[in-house]
């Protein structure tokens, strides 16, 4: 007899007193979503870079701009984090919420 695959909609809620808990299920429920999703919060992304100037100087690429693979890397970034954001109480998610980087956001936590 086969018996169907449920996946949890809702992640685990970090209220600050059960991070034990917490971590495991949230390391799983963002590898559900997609395992690059999970190696982007493990390896890290920053937004994509471009020489402005002669000076060889950088700065952050527009958006607009992005080629398919940053592209792809930001949506895997995205997805993580906003796993993250949807898994913390009020009191988490302002330590979190100016995060651009889901990395970022998981070693603050």
């Amino acid at each position: 007899m086969e018996y169907p695959i449920t996946q949890s909609l809702r992640p685990p809620i970090l209220d600050g007193s059960n991070y034990p808990y917490w971590k495991p299920k949230m390391r799983m429920y963002i590898k559900s979503i997609d395992e690059r999703a999970w190696r982007s919060t493990l390896a890290g992304w920053v937004p994509p870079r471009m020489t402005a100037d002669a000076d060889n100087e950088t700065r952050v690429k527009r958006e607009l701009d992005w080629t398919t693979e940053e592209n792809t890397l930001a949506s895997y970034n995205s997805k993580a984090l906003n796993a993250s954001f949807t898994s913390v109480d009020t009191s988490m998610f302002k330590i979190i919420s100016n995060c651009v980087s889901s990395k970022y956001a998981w070693d603050r936590l």
